[in-house]
């Protein structure tokens, strides 16, 4: 495995360099091409599901004011089982937000829905739309450990992937890590351990 000697000082997600085992980079660049040229809103979603790792309760309930002005952060307040937190995004793509925002002033709910909050089942729909797309089942779990297992494989803590997932406990952040590395490193005493001074 190779790791960074050195990381940026804020975690951030980059479609660009996102990508491993489970989700390749060039498909998920691929699938954002395709939303885009279909429907924005719906690229403008997957794109935040792909860079934040949001789960479902913390997607549909986030609001315009839980954000910095720059739309660059923003903090988490209705996580369900998760932690609340603050979320940093990639430079590009908070620019990309904030024109949305200026643009089709979607009111308290960054995504809102018909009668303001956005349903769970047009997630679930526009989910299965991009599954199709690229012929892969795409669940925000799934999009999830996508994120988890890239961050490790790229050096960062065990603390710091946890933080930005909302995980409660160390323990589930290395359960869902475990899941997708291959059954030969499970037993090395350093598999969680060789990250540990890569932060910056």
């Amino acid at each position: 495995m190779n790791l960074t000697t050195f990381l940026p000082h804020i975690l951030t997600i980059d479609v660009y360099t996102l990508g491993n085992r489970l989700l390749d980079h060039t498909e998920i660049l691929n699938l954002l091409n395709q939303l885009r040229n279909r429907n924005h809103i719906h690229y403008l979603i997957i794109k935040f599901l792909v860079c934040t790792g949001l789960s479902l309760p913390e997607l549909i309930h986030l609001k315009i004011a839980d954000f910095t002005k720059e739309m660059d952060r923003f903090y988490l307040k209705n996580g369900g089982r998760l932690r609340r937190r603050n979320i940093y995004l990639e430079p590009k793509f908070a620019v990309e937000l904030y024109r949305y925002a200026c643009e089709f002033s979607p009111g308290d709910y960054l995504f809102p829905g018909r009668d303001g909050v956005l349903r769970t089942r047009t997630i679930q729909k526009i989910l299965k739309t991009a599954s199709r797309l690229i012929s892969r089942e795409l669940h925000i779990t799934f999009l999830r450990d996508v994120i988890a297992l890239d961050l490790f494989q790229k050096g960062f803590p065990l603390w710091e992937i946890q933080a930005f997932l909302g995980h409660r406990t160390k323990r589930s952040t290395r359960q869902r890590i475990m899941l997708h590395i291959p059954e030969t490193d499970h037993n090395d005493p350093r598999l969680f351990t060789r990250n540990r001074n890569q932060a910056a």
